[in-house]
């Protein structure tokens, strides 16, 4: 996984990091991907988690074709350590495939089973949680558990307005992570903070003085839809451009402990989805 500077910066357990959107489109799985790299890149071991079910495609921009996915843990067939895939770009993923709705569903002696097998995946600093688009059941349960969360959004009116409705539900729970906004397909920072600015004037008049934090922007590039069609990441693609330099120093803010919270490991993260399953 690379090599391993500032590991006296990481945090006990694995983190979980989701990153989420209020529409699709936006550019969230390519961002989930390239910010998994650029952490990678600063000696943390990261996995992905693809728990985008209708557009499923992490492993598409990585080139890998799962074989399992979590489905196969959920049914007692495999452990969670064995359906993680490497990838040639320092990172590692798992598929959600079709069991992360069967979350919701499970019995008692089907939890105990998945429980069991989260102390099977260690050695992660970052697990990057690429969520569906909106405000479904399963990206909400991923969202609440996390200990991160980064919300997506592009300057389109649309976009921005989808933006809110996730900002605005995952903030009506009182077990609400930390959320930050990371802007795509800007201009410029100007650009970027006129929209962070737009969405905080409503979230700080609806949602009791809410206050979201810009953690970074990336810049319209058409050398990054390119990457999408080579099937090769922007970082690895392009790692010189202005735009792969905003998407690390994206990920470095991420990263810094000032904008943590405790970790509560993949353990924890995974009961509270199982709990939030349970609830609802």
């Amino acid at each position: 996984m690379g090599n391993t500077p500032g590991a006296e910066q990481r945090t006990q357990g694995t983190r979980t990091l989701c990153i989420t959107s209020g529409k699709g489109g936006v550019g969230k799985t390519t961002l989930s991907v390239n910010l998994g790299i650029a952490m990678a890149a600063e000696g943390r071991r990261v996995v992905l988690l693809d728990g985008d079910l209708g557009l499923a495609n992490i492993n598409v921009q990585l080139g890998i074709s799962p074989e399992f996915n979590i489905m196969d843990v959920v049914k007692g067939r495999k452990t969670l350590a064995e359906i993680v895939c490497k990838s040639k770009y320092g990172v590692d993923f798992i598929s959600g495939g079709t069991g992360i709705p069967q979350l919701a569903n499970l019995g008692a002696a089907e939890q105990a089973t998945f429980m069991e097998s989260m102390a099977s995946l260690t050695g992660y600093d970052v697990m990057v949680i690429d969520t569906g688009a909106g405000i479904g059941a399963n990206v909400i349960r991923f969202v609440l558990a996390a200990d991160d969360v980064v919300v997506v959004t592009t300057p389109e009116p649309t976009a921005m307005t989808d933006a809110y409705g996730i900002i605005k539900t995952i903030s009506s729970n009182k077990l609400k992570p930390p959320m930050k906004l990371l802007v795509n397909r800007v201009a410029s920072v100007k650009h970027a903070e006129q929209v962070v600015e737009r969405l905080n004037t409503v979230t700080r008049r609806f949602m009791n003085g809410l206050h979201l934090d810009l953690v970074g922007y990336v810049p319209l590039d058409p050398l990054i839809e390119k990457s999408i069609f080579q099937q090769r990441p922007h970082l690895v693609s392009n790692p010189s451009v202005k735009s792969a330099d905003l998407i690390r120093a994206a990920a470095n803010r991420i990263l810094d402990p000032n904008y943590q919270k405790p970790s509560s490991g993949l353990a924890g993260f995974f009961q509270k989805v199982l709990s939030f399953a349970s609830d609802r």
